[in-house]
């Protein structure tokens, strides 16, 4: 765990600089989380805590992991236009081919476009404990995540490790985590295990990108690929 951590933190000062701004401003928007929540049980703060709640859309959580998801995309496509010169054409396509599906990320979670996949699950009628866009969702989840495995085995030997990793994180929260989440909120159990549930998910998404980032910034392509 030491040793992937570390693969995350940047030599370059202004590079690690930026990773700890990242950090600090996402421990921040769940700070403001769990603040606006705990007040809302003494004094109600309606608009302040649909501002902060991670589980919510169109607000400051949404915003920041859209952000950070666009961060991942920027890095990526810098890494494919600056590679040309030390890296073959294959290893230029990985980049580009992560950039793209980061940026489609991005733009997914700022429109929420995944949600509008409800219609799909109601016309194959499979009648899911959950939410019904994960349906469709799952497939093109799998099917990108196999596009990104098969363009990761063209990258540099010591960056592979660390974005699987980052890429298994972000989609055991967006997927594993989602889906356990939808299932609690059709249960009668406590509100707090949904509440955990979501907390999990929101936080292996952006700590993910986050790490993902720091790994971008810290290695350059030499090396085997």
């Amino acid at each position: 765990m030491r040793k992937m951590l570390a693969v995350a933190l940047p030599t370059e000062p202004h590079a690690r600089l930026l990773v700890y701004l990242l950090a600090g401003i996402t421990a921040l928007v769940w700070l403001s989380f769990f603040i606006a929540f705990s007040l809302h049980r003494v004094y109600p703060i309606d608009g302040i805590k649909q501002f902060v709640d991670i589980g919510a859309e169109a607000n400051l959580p949404t915003w920041w992991n859209t952000c950070l998801l666009a961060l991942v995309a920027f890095q990526a496509a810098t890494r494919s236009i600056t590679s040309h010169l030390r890296s073959d054409m294959r290893t230029r396509n990985a980049w580009a081919t992560i950039a793209a599906i980061a940026a489609g990320l991005s733009l997914d979670e700022a429109t929420a476009l995944h949600e509008r996949l409800d219609a799909v699950e109601r016309s194959l009628g499979t009648g899911i404990p959950t939410y019904g866009w994960l349906v469709a969702g799952s497939v093109v989840g799998l099917f990108a995540a196999a596009v990104l495995i098969a363009s990761g085995r063209q990258l540099p030997v010591k960056l592979r490790r660390p974005l699987a990793g980052a890429l298994f994180a972000y989609g055991a929260g967006a997927v594993g985590f989602e889906a356990i989440g939808g299932w609690l909120d059709t249960t009668d159990l406590p509100g707090g295990f949904f509440t955990v549930a979501i907390v999990i998910e929101e936080s292996l998404e952006m700590w993910a990108c986050v790490y993902a980032v720091g790994v971008l910034l810290s290695s350059d392509d030499a090396g085997q690929a």
